[in-house]
């Protein structure tokens, strides 16, 4: 049942366009003989249609449907006006009145006209309200989005950037929103430039001159990865898929881009290409040498103590440990190797594998306390060469004989400035060398 409500101030006229409206069944129709009274009964009642005259007492229609719409009520609202009112008409639809009606028409003619415009209004608001609906319904969509995603019109104004864009740009949707001459590009490369949102409504010609990788169509999106970006200080790699949008009609009206960032994934993903290549490259040696842990430790040793190729014996060790992550021998020469290349950090993690697995002896607590040293004096920290002193303190507990750490210890003490306790430690190392005993120097 259609509600309407119908203001005019002639009870005659509004007792016969009820009983038409109402005739066919499908209209209730409620009557107000001011715009006062109508307002008044607005406050409690709503209709899906208002039909008022123009010229009426204390208000007219037109200031009616001004007040209605300053009050945001979109009831669609169609007006009577007398013949010669043509002034009338045009302010009405300024107001957006849906609808107007001459008097003095065949009533019949007349009546029927009104039945069909107060049709028409309504179902015309309900499909607008179906489309805000919509509307509003793929603006929550694209805002809940777990991938960043914005989207342009047919001008390149931005018109929807959702919260994980936020997230991944830092830019507000009120600072975006609206944006046009390539805006959205400045988050991503510092400048404004065509990106795939745009690349997308371009031909393919345009498509093949961009900077983008595995650039690929597919149907009326575009995929694309692109390199050599900063988010946050450090380099991206993102993956973005732009689409068309298209109105009911098949009309391109706009475009949709969704961001992710797969830095982590093709750091993964080069891993385990490179993880790979290192699998075919051993299983070539497993091969020749035999598939044991022994074999690559030969081989490790061989590198580094004959050959002084001090990375490929890593890698040899790194396989032994693979094999075999007990092997202590293969954890001790790779802490040695890294530390002849200076990645002091790596090697100690590999001397602490030693003692973790507990199998230290005299040489790993040396080597890490040279380790220590070489990083305490090169990052100027002080309190990694009263570590150093540990360790070499450590040492001479077992082997007080052991030139090489009374050396280094005077080094550091040295360094710290606590210069007779410095030389004491030079002139230990000194004696136990005119008496003949030494280790050898690494």
């Amino acid at each position: 049942m259609i509600s309407v409500l119908f203001v005019d101030d002639e009870p005659a006229l509004l007792e016969v366009t009820r009983l038409f409206l109402e005739r066919s069944g499908e209209m209730k129709v409620d009557t107000s003989r001011s715009a006062l009274e109508a307002l008044d009964k607005l406050k409690n009642q709503t209709y899906d249609a208002i039909v008022s005259d123009y010229e009426m007492p204390m208000m007219d229609g037109i200031v009616f449907l001004k007040i209605l719409r300053a009050q945001g009520d979109p009831t669609p609202f169609i007006i009577f006006t007398g013949k010669g009112r043509e002034h009338v008409v045009v302010e009405a639809l300024n107001n957006r009145a849906d609808f107007y009606l001459q008097k003095g028409q065949d009533p019949r003619s007349q009546f029927a006209a009104l039945g069909g415009m107060i049709r028409q209004a309504i179902q015309r608001r309900s499909a607008e309200e179906s489309i805000r609906t919509a509307d509003r319904q793929v603006v929550d969509i694209i805002n809940h989005l777990p991938d960043a995603t914005f989207a342009i019109d047919r001008e390149g104004r931005v018109i929807s950037w959702n919260k994980a864009m936020e997230e991944l740009t830092g830019i507000g949707e009120e600072d975006m929103i609206g944006r046009a001459d390539y805006e959205y590009s400045v988050p991503f490369y510092g400048k404004r430039k065509p990106i795939l949102i745009d690349l997308v409504l371009k031909p393919d010609s345009e498509i093949s001159r961009s900077s983008y990788i595995n650039v690929r169509r597919q149907g009326n999106s575009l995929i694309a990865e692109t390199e050599n970006l900063i988010q946050g200080d450090k380099p991206a790699i993102l993956w973005a898929r732009a689409t068309r949008i298209f109105d009911p009609k098949g009309n391109i009206v706009g475009a949709i881009e969704s961001i992710r960032d797969i830095t982590e994934i093709r750091r993964i993903e080069d891993e385990r290409k490179r993880k790979e290549e290192r699998e075919r490259e051993f299983g070539l040696v497993d091969k020749i040498f035999g598939k044991s842990a022994g074999a690559w430790y030969k081989k490790g040793v061989n590198l580094y103590y004959k050959q002084g190729k001090f990375q490929d014996a890593i890698q040899c060790f790194n396989r032994v440990i693979e094999m075999d992550p007990g092997h202590v021998e293969a954890w001790q020469d790779r802490g040695i190797c890294l530390k002849e290349l200076g990645r002091y950090e790596e090697a100690i993690q590999s001397f602490n594998m030693v003692i973790d697995l507990k199998a230290p002896t005299t040489e790993t607590y040396y080597y890490k306390g040279e380790t220590i040293e070489k990083l305490g004096k090169s990052s100027g920290n002080f309190q990694l060469l009263e570590e150093a002193i540990h360790y070499f303190d450590k040492v001479l507990e077992l082997d007080p004989s052991h030139v090489n750490a009374w050396n280094y210890r005077g080094l550091c003490l040295k360094e710290l400035h606590r210069n007779e306790e410095a030389k004491k430690s030079f002139d230990r190392a000194q004696t136990l060398i005119r008496q003949g005993i030494q280790r050898p120097y690494h």
